[in-house]
């Protein structure tokens, strides 16, 4: 709230402490939305890695923030919510999905069952790319099925 999208940030105008913490009111702000929980998937967690690190080159250590992420997926998990692995980061200059393999293990681990994996397709061009490298990372992080929704309710597919 009160900040620019972090796909219009100049990140040139921040110290590196101000990158960490931007990322920080971030991560706090997926927090509140995971305990809410009034939705099914929580897309694309480390989206905004995509900026920092794909277009600006920041390098980032995302792992000060691995404890507030672990007590988001924790939320999700009591609240029935999943996640999803989106693919769009392999095919932009980031170079991976959002959240990577490290979170997505980690959802696993502390439990978590309902994972979907999208290409978020802005164009027809676009649409299913990545989605086997994304059902790739969930078998990697011991995932065996992966879910799309049906009215509102998960819908397992054995990987």
């Amino acid at each position: 709230p009160g900040t620019e999208d972090f796909a219009f940030i100049d990140y040139t105008k921040y110290s590196i402490d101000g990158i960490y913490e931007l990322l920080e009111r971030y991560f706090k702000e997926i927090f509140k939305l995971c305990k809410w929980g009034k939705f099914d998937v929580l897309g694309h967690l480390t989206y905004t890695l995509r900026y920092i690190k794909g277009n600006f080159g920041i390098d980032i250590d995302t792992r000060r923030y691995d404890e507030l992420i672990a007590e988001s997926f924790r939320a999700l998990i009591q609240n029935g919510c999943g996640i999803e692995i989106n693919t769009s980061g392999l095919r932009q200059a980031y170079g991976d999905t959002f959240p990577s393999l490290k979170y997505v293990k980690l959802y696993r681990e502390l439990g978590g069952e309902i994972l979907s994996v999208g290409s978020d397709a802005h164009t027809v061009e676009d649409l299913g790319k990545g989605v086997a490298e994304g059902t790739e990372i969930a078998k990697a992080a011991g995932f065996t099925h992966i879910c799309y929704f049906k009215r509102r309710k998960p819908v397992f597919i054995e990987i």
